[in-house]
Parts: C-alpha cells; structure tokens; sequence
C-alpha cells in the first residue's frame, strides 16, 4: 500500500458516522422572500443579520 492509500485509510478510520436524510430536522426557507428582502434594502444576502435571516426560516 503506498503512502496516499494508507492515508486515506486512516482518514476513513477516524471520520465520524455519517448523518442521514431523515435525521435533519425539517426546515423551511423562503429563499425568495429573503432574496427579495436584501434586495429592497440594497445588500448581498450573506451581509443580512442572523437576525434578520432567521425571519425568513420556517420550521
């Protein structure tokens, strides 16, 4: 086994369980409204507030 082979084993080794699908809570997002929010206030979506983002999340 070469040195990238043994690698990635140890890498597989050590990465935690994988999360499923149906193990995420269900949240909703209203992309479009938040787009349109950040539009109307003249910035990006990424300068919004957590605050003002989380407005635009339905659980």
């Amino acid at each position: 086994m070469n040195g990238q082979m043994k690698k990635y084993k140890e890498s597989l080794a050590n990465m935690s369980e994988p999360i499923l699908l149906s193990q995420c809570p269900k949240v909703r997002l209203d992309l479009r409204g938040l787009m349109q929010y950040a539009k109307e206030k003249g910035v990006k979506v990424i300068e919004l507030t957590e605050k003002e983002k989380a407005a635009f999340i339905k659980e």
